[in-house]
């Protein structure tokens, strides 16, 4: 609220979380702040409408697209030795594709975009940046007055938050916590001096419960909630928020959930999106009864494995987090809901508390087993409860070796 008094510009908030993309096209804004949530649905809108397009529609978005992710953050960047022919093949995916796609998003006049509240999958951060959005990172909470690291302009990497603001210091401690002292943290919280003594160490340094680590390049990498990051049982690292997230980022997908920790391989439970997947089934002339039948529709399940090897495909290339590709998952027969105790009101998924309560699946997928029958109680909008069943098929995902992985790219 500080910066509007000081640089001098309008304030406006969306009436509703789903009124965001209209509200972004009613009011075309040049400074842009939004948590990845927002951003990952305007990705699934759009590519719900662009399957919905006609085949020269779609041939010429993806053909473009596909420049936009070889060259566009290069372009965005403006650095040097990107060849000619790319440059005047993107100038012609911004007159065709690109301008007319910021234009229906409301986009087309931001100068700067941020996001940050919790970890933005490198793929769908890839897809705004490569189209001309100048999207960044910010990394920070209100106990550090907001911002301890940002992307500076001309150094922005995919994977990371950037690195530290001037005069905030960053430590990685032994158990891989971030940990932050800067002249902007809080001096305490009001009447709490136990939480605050829990919080803030001897060295002034305030822990923020944050698990990551620094690249060679000094930016800061955010992986997962330290109290959810552990390892398999070979040792490798176990980030399961950042597994999600790289699964998120097909609009096919709107949530996931990971599991691994002491185990020998990560498995998950998936939900579909249902306005992409329904979109996608119409298409194909697939019948379907209601969310439980759409999900369990082997095409479906065909289609999901794309997304999660793809994935896996991904995570091959990453020699931190190479074997914790997904092995096995099942597409969930509900959606998880806040009401049912398995997202947070804020749509931040309980992982343990799924495990718990889904403990007859997970053991399944640990299992030699290829279906599990699951009886599930389930609140209804209207406040009743009652139970939904259904037999849930397990699914196997190809996993990849590094060079594999490199060679599918």
């Amino acid at each position: 609220y500080a910066q509007m008094h000081i640089a001098g510009f309008c304030l406006n908030c969306p009436e509703s979380p789903d009124t965001v993309m209209t509200d972004l096209r009613e009011i075309g804004p040049t400074y842009y702040f939004g948590p990845p949530r927002v951003y990952e649905n305007i990705l699934t809108q759009v590519m719900i409408r662009i399957e919905d397009a006609g085949w020269i529609k779609r041939r010429m978005f993806h053909t473009f697209m596909a420049v936009a992710k070889r060259v566009g953050m290069g372009i965005l960047e403006g650095k040097p030795g990107i060849p000619l022919r790319d440059r005047l093949l993107y100038r012609l995916g911004e007159i065709l594709v690109y301008g007319p796609l910021k234009n229906v998003l409301g986009m087309s006049r931001i100068r700067v975009a941020y996001t940050g509240g919790e970890a933005i999958g490198p793929d769908l951060f890839d897809f705004y940046r490569s189209i001309g959005i100048n999207l960044k990172q910010l990394y920070g909470m209100t106990e550090t007055c907001v911002t301890v690291c940002m992307h500076p302009s001309g150094d922005v990497k995919l994977e990371t938050v950037g690195p530290p603001m001037p005069g905030v210091e960053v430590r990685i401690a032994d158990s891989g916590e971030v940990l932050v002292r800067s002249p902007g943290l809080m001096k305490e919280y009001y009447k709490r001096p136990d939480a605050t003594r829990e919080a803030i160490d001897p060295e002034g340094f305030f822990h923020t419960g944050d698990a990551g680590y620094f690249d060679a390049g000094g930016h800061l990498k955010i992986i997962d909630r330290a109290k959810d990051v552990g390892k398999l049982a070979d040792g490798t690292l176990f980030a399961p928020k950042y597994l999600e997230n790289k699964l998120k980022f097909f609009p096919h997908i709107k949530e996931a959930v990971c599991f691994g920790q002491g185990r020998d391989e990560v498995c998950a439970f998936i939900n579909i999106d249902m306005a992409a997947i329904g979109n996608w089934a119409e298409r194909r002339n697939l019948p379907y009864t209601g969310y439980a039948d759409l999900a369990s529709q082997p095409a479906v399940l065909d289609l999901i494995r794309e997304c999660v090897e793809n994935a896996n495909r991904d995570l091959a290339q990453d020699s931190t987090l190479a074997n914790s590709q997904i092995r096995r998952f099942l597409v969930l027969h509900k959606e998880l809901e806040a009401d049912d105790g398995e997202l947070t009101r804020t749509r931040k998924v309980r992982r343990r508390h799924i495990a718990d309560k889904y403990a007859v699946l997970v053991d399944a997928l640990y299992s030699d087993k290829t279906s599990c029958f699951v009886e599930t109680q389930m609140r209804f909008e209207d406040g009743r409860t009652g139970t939904v069943s259904a037999d849930l098929q397990i699914v196997e995902a190809k996993t990849f070796g590094a060079a594999a992985a490199r060679k599918a790219a």
